[in-house]
């Protein structure tokens, strides 16, 4: 009697999961979380997978991303393919791809398929990782019309392939943006130098429409063929970012952050560290979740964000994260491999996108502006006013 009993409430129990969980449990087939409120703002990651410009820019190792007629024509191209690149698969890759302008046309329609799918005309705030430049966030940007994003943010950082964030809002600057340099402490010569190329953290500051700031932190932390402590370090500076903005600063941190299931298990980047700085996004909400990322059949959340103090439930901030929102965007068939996998650009083809799903999150307003922005000196908000560092061309 006694395992009948146990039986059946593990049965009840599974039951009762599949019928109330997270708002982001893969048995969803479609989007189902209500309309957004108009007190409510919503914020989006997204790793778009290798969006590039098909023009070379000056201190970028580029070439793979460039139309095929013009490797063919110059041998200069040819050579940078095999000199940038240290394997024979690389190097093929390199000088066979064919990015070509209607190629690039294809994926930036596929992307604005699913980013304005989200909420019907897409989220308030969109983070975007690796993106080239300012050339085709601009592109991008003009396939979001209906999204109005009148703020847009990228910076050239150091990453020799020309790999960065960027950052869309309909919401008006407010002050600079930065790019944060990473504080590294190499434990040997050759990791000092690659560390001095890795990628830095995006920061951008908009004005809610209740008049209070808000800041966003775009980071892509190095990737998984880099080691364990290169995470931990910059995990550890992101919640000094975060601490750095004061304990009343509402603060949202996304982005491919490459931190494995596996990894997580082993040393706790999300749990030791991240979890510091605020409330981390799978932590809180998307139980049921697998993850954004799936490599040989593991999922992990290589994409996660992170919500200071004052955005949590006993906050002090005028907008509160909503838990229950937290979703992984996986429901446009552009963007489905075999209906559950996220679906990689597929040159050949010229299908797909990326091999990461979006993580969306929703804010709501629960007080009048606490530290309302000043408008004294109105912030260049447009996309031709706003400060992003030009990319030289050729």
């Amino acid at each position: 009697m006694k395992k009948y009993t146990l039986l059946k409430n593990l049965i009840l129990s599974l039951v009762l999961a599949l019928v109330t969980g997270c708002a982001v449990s893969f048995s969803k087939k479609h989007w189902d979380l209500p309309p957004k409120a108009d007190n409510e703002i919503s914020v989006m990651s997204f790793n778009v997978e290798n969006l590039f410009d098909t023009v070379k820019t000056a201190g970028h190792d580029d070439e793979t991303f460039l139309p095929a007629y013009m490797k063919k024509g110059d041998a200069k191209l040819r050579a940078a393919c095999v000199k940038n690149n240290d394997s024979s698969y690389r190097q093929n890759e390199c000088l066979t791809t064919d990015w070509s302008p209607d190629a690039l046309d294809t994926k930036l329609n596929n992307i604005a398929k699913v980013v304005l799918g989200v909420d019907n005309n897409g989220p308030d705030n969109l983070m975007l990782i690796e993106i080239e430049s300012d050339v085709v966030l601009k592109q991008l940007n003009e396939k979001l019309a209906a999204a109005n994003y009148i703020t847009q943010v990228i910076i050239d950082g150091p990453d020799k392939r020309g790999i960065n964030v960027a950052f869309l809002s309909r919401f008006p600057l407010v002050g600079k943006p930065v790019l944060h340099a990473i504080p590294w402490k190499p434990e040997n010569e050759k990791d000092g130098e690659w560390m001095e190329r890795s990628r830095r953290i995006l920061e951008v500051t908009v004005k809610a429409p209740n008049g209070d700031p808000i800041t966003f932190m775009v980071g892509h932390y190095p990737s998984q063929a880099n080691p364990t402590y290169w995470r931990q370090q910059i995990a550890n500076f992101t919640v000094e970012l975060i601490k750095q903005k004061g304990p009343n600063a509402m603060v949202v941190f996304g982005g491919d952050l490459n931190i494995s299931a596996e990894e997580e298990d082993r040393v706790h980047i999300f749990r030791d560290i991240l979890a510091k700085g605020g409330a981390v996004s799978h932590f809180v909400g998307c139980k049921d979740c697998p993850g954004t990322h799936n490599y040989r059949g593991t999922w992990s959340f290589l994409d996660a964000q992170v919500y200071s103090p004052a955005l949590l439930g006993d906050g002090s901030g005028s907008y509160q994260m909503m838990p229950n929102t937290i979703d992984v965007i996986r429901y446009n068939p552009i963007h489905l491999k075999k209906g559950k996998y996220p679906k990689r650009w597929d040159y050949d083809e010229q299908t797909g996108i990326s091999d990461h799903f979006p993580l969306y999150v929703r804010l709501k307003q629960r007080s009048e502006a606490k530290t309302p922005v000043k408008d004294d000196k109105p912030a260049a908000t447009d996309k031709k006013k706003a400060p992003a560092k030009k990319s030289k061309k050729k």
